[in-house]
């Protein structure tokens, strides 16, 4: 005997689906169809089997091209459990040689968090009796079921002949929200776009809403001020123009599936004539952070801004926190006193709103009361002054075969006078020719270590 199974897919990009089983019946998907149907023989099928793998490759099919196929697989594969069908009134008994077998286990879209709509048909080809038709829908969150009767004569893609479950979308509930220019300030004169967010609470992964809805946008004062498109291409909307500064506003309407909602975007900020090609400068590139020099107020630095080009060029200017401006604003100071490499930002605006943040050219400090050293390869000599200093070691990794064990840091006096090492929170050592112990693993990677000398002398790292 044959039976009829119809599945709803909505695949997106198909172009035809064929199915071909059974008695040989062929049926065309497309991607206009709702429902596919074909046509398999209970005889054959003792188990139900072939039915169950039919709905295994339609499932497959529709979840492949979802917006999120894991998730959709997970809540619509087979899980061991027969499809019963709910309803408020029982179908008309049926022959058992009508129904599909419990043992043919499988659950068809039967998970209560699923999003999609689906028709599973399974009827008597060679009968007019009603056929259960389970209907799962947004709306109900479970399965419904429907009486339908239909002669085998009519095997056929079916679209319009069933109607899954309740699609209505929530109209309480924002279908989803738009900003402009990805929620960045525009500018005057400069074209820009708004974007539409689907809410994903209320479409899920469902595909075709990419596809076939359509977007009316409305824009104040702007130009133009409406544009119209369907499908993905509407959720931007072209690029529009703001002949004035301020805060403006703009809505959507989405329609899709009978209904459509208006939705109020987030207000754009739209700036005054753009400002470009500002610079801004110090007058030293390097100071040192030396006490006498920090008292003497050698460290004091001063940048100042200049080259800006904008329309509108009565230029104002608002310096970080710290700096202290001049007098026209257009230059600020700052007195370093720490190792720092400085580099202030400052904002430019015109008399037309119009702004542009201006990072200023770096200062970098060195402090000569406490010079730094690196010592990167072995057994060369540096020439340290007396004094507190800082060296690096940066030797390259198993330059000692591992980082076990120590390694000699050694120093020879320069002058008659023997000379005191200091290294890190080790002893002094007096003498001409003085060693320390280093660990390995602390002369690799810039580790810094404090070093004192009580005169000047050549030191180095080795073994």
């Amino acid at each position: 005997m044959n039976k009829i199974f119809l599945s709803s897919v909505a695949i997106v990009g198909f172009a035809a689906l064929f199915w071909a089983c059974g008695d040989g019946t062929v049926s065309v998907f497309t991607q206009d169809d709702q429902l596919i149907e074909f046509a398999y023989d209970e005889d054959i099928d003792d188990d139900g089997s072939a039915l169950a793998e039919f709905v295994n490759r339609a499932v497959s099919a529709y979840c492949s091209n979802d917006l999120n196929p894991e998730a959709c697989l997970a809540a619509s594969r087979p899980d061991g459990n027969t499809v019963v069908p709910s309803s408020s009134s029982e179908p008309p008994p049926r022959s058992s040689s009508s129904m599909v077998r419990s043992s043919s286990s499988f659950n068809f879209f039967a998970s209560s968090s699923s999003r999609y709509s689906s028709v599973v048909q399974v009827r008597s080809s060679s009968s007019s009796r009603p056929a259960i038709i389970p209907i799962y829908s947004s709306s109900s969150l479970g399965l419904s079921s429907a009486i339908v009767s239909r002669s085998s004569s009519s095997v056929r893609p079916a679209s319009s002949a069933v109607t899954s479950g309740s699609s209505k979308f929530p109209e309480d509930v924002p279908w989803g929200t738009c900003v402009a220019n990805s929620g960045k300030p525009g500018s005057r004169g400069v074209p820009l776009k708004w974007q539409f967010s689907l809410n994903k609470d209320v479409f899920g992964g469902n595909i075709q809403v990419l596809t076939k809805g359509a977007y009316s946008w409305e824009f104040d004062s702007a130009e133009p001020s409406t544009y119209e498109q369907a499908g993905s291409s509407g959720l931007t909307s072209t690029a529009v123009t703001y002949a004035e500064s301020g805060r403006f506003g703009a809505r959507v309407t989405m329609s899709y599936n009978g209904q459509s909602q208006k939705v109020e975007c987030d207000t754009a900020e739209i700036m005054g004539y753009p400002i470009s090609k500002c610079e801004c400068v110090p007058d030293k590139d390097e100071v040192d952070v030396a006490e006498e020099s920090v008292a003497s107020g050698a460290t004091l630095v001063k940048w100042t801004v200049s080259k800006c080009v904008s329309e509108d060029d009565s230029f104002s200017y608002e310096w970080e926190e710290g700096m202290t401006p001049g007098e026209d604003s257009v230059s600020a100071s700052m007195t370093l006193n720490e190792k720092i490499v400085y580099s202030p930002k400052v904002t430019v605006r015109n008399a037309d709103n119009g702004s542009m943040v201006v990072t200023c050219n770096a200062v970098n400090t060195v402090d000569s009361d406490h010079p730094e050293f690196e010592f990167k390869e072995q057994n060369v000599e540096i020439e340290l002054p007396a004094g507190e200093s800082t060296v690096y070691f940066n030797m390259p990794q198993n330059w000692h075969n591992g980082d076990q064990g120590n390694c000699t840091f050694s120093c020879n006096k320069i002058g008659d006078n023997p000379v005191t090492v200091t290294l890190g929170s080790n002893t002094p050592v007096t003498n001409y020719y003085v060693e320390v112990k280093v660990p390995i693993s602390s002369t690799i990677g810039m580790t810094p270590m404090k070093l004192t000398l009580s005169g000047p002398a050549k030191c180095k790292l080795g073994w």
